[in-house]
């Protein structure tokens, strides 16, 4: 067992010289920098494509949001108009068909909760919540369309 212990470290002192030798030297330095380069060489080009990929889908990350906030004010001002049209229409007889009043609530509930939205639509909204609503009006509705 002793035997083998002194060929290791014969073999680990030999191993360790010529890395010394290698390394003092500028062929050594060299050879050793174009085996890491050649070598490394396929990761620094991934890693490129890779930074080049996130700076386009953070640019087009970034295009779609603002896309998104041009759809949303189109939405939010959607919601105000049907409130305030419904709100126009019925508001001399106070007096709302019941299909009319669902489209006001879900209106609302898009507007108010999902938007995070409260103007005078929601004057217009608490005073329309008060009127009678007309569960007989549904085939006046029907004639409308």
């Amino acid at each position: 067992m002793e035997i083998i212990k002194n060929i290791a470290a014969i073999i680990g002192c030999i191993l360790s010289l010529i890395s010394l030798i290698t390394i003092c030297s500028k062929g050594g330095r060299a050879a050793i920098k174009k085996f890491f380069s050649s070598n490394t060489k396929d990761l620094v080009e991934e890693n490129e494509k890779q930074a080049n990929d996130i700076h386009d889908i953070k640019e087009s990350l970034k295009t779609l949001n603002e896309d998104f906030g041009s759809v949303r004010d189109v939405l939010e001002q959607q919601c105000r108009n049907t409130i305030k049209n419904i709100y126009y229409k019925y508001q001399h007889d106070k007096k709302i068909p019941l299909y009319e009043r669902k489209t006001v609530d879900k209106t609302w509930d898009i507007y108010h909760n999902r938007f995070h939205q409260n103007s005078y639509v929601g004057l217009l909204y608490d005073e329309i919540c008060k009127w009678e609503i007309d569960v007989l009006s549904y085939q006046n509705l029907e004639d409308e369309d």
